[in-house]
């Protein structure tokens, strides 16, 4: 039973992150990590999605795109 709950409160958190992102395109960055995360057949997590969104902004050079990713990374530590 307890798995359950722990399992559901992080389903509602990282939903409740999806509903923070303001731009259509902070949306679908979120969904394209999240699809690759999954394809992999890794587990879904905060730590998961952050530390694919720091690859990406170690791995690019375009600042719009650092700017991006690190709005990205921010709203997973807004309370």
């Amino acid at each position: 039973m307890r798995g359950n709950s722990s399992r559901q409160s992080s389903a509602e958190a990282i939903t409740a992150y999806f509903n923070k992102a303001s731009m259509r395109s902070q949306q679908e960055t979120l969904g394209l990590i999240v699809g690759e995360i999954l394809n992999e057949g890794r587990n879904l997590s905060r730590l998961a999605i952050c530390t694919r969104l720091l690859r990406r902004v170690e791995q690019t050079e375009d600042e719009e795109e650092i700017a991006h990713y690190n709005q990205l990374i921010a709203l997973f530590f807004e309370r």
